[in-house]
């Protein structure tokens, strides 16, 4: 009985490993990144995403979205401070953040698809 009794009661037990693994810093920086955010956020995200939808199909432009393209980053700009609290950090990464998706999608654009996809394409409407 007492080697039954063993078997059935592992040494290890599973549900303090995974309280101490999903209590540790690590994990709570990790799963704190991915919570659902607030149903106002969403509301907010959800009507600039239409806004921005929507003046794609009123102003189709052959020069390329830059309106478009400048009322995302401000959108941008505006959902970062609202959640950093901060003009400067938000500021800091929006602009960056642009700047680098910018020239990664001109490089890409310019450099790499072309040779894979051939086919006419405006450069602002693509790398935007």
């Amino acid at each position: 009985m007492q080697k039954f009794y063993e078997r059935k009661n592992p040494k290890i037990n599973i549900k303090k490993k995974i309280r101490e693994v999903t209590q540790s810093r690590y994990v709570q920086a990790v799963t704190r990144r991915f919570l659902t955010p607030a149903m106002n956020v969403i509301i907010k995200t959800s009507i600039a995403f239409v806004v921005l939808g929507a003046l794609t199909i009123l102003f189709p432009t052959e020069e390329g979205p830059t309106l478009q393209v400048a009322i995302s980053l401000i959108i941008t700009l505006y959902f970062l401070y609202g959640r950093m609290k901060s003009k400067l950090w938000a500021f800091l990464y929006g602009a960056g953040t642009f700047i680098f998706s910018w020239f990664v999608g001109t490089f890409l654009m310019v450099s790499v698809i072309p040779p894979i996809f051939k086919g006419l394409r405006s450069l602002e409407v693509t790398t935007s």
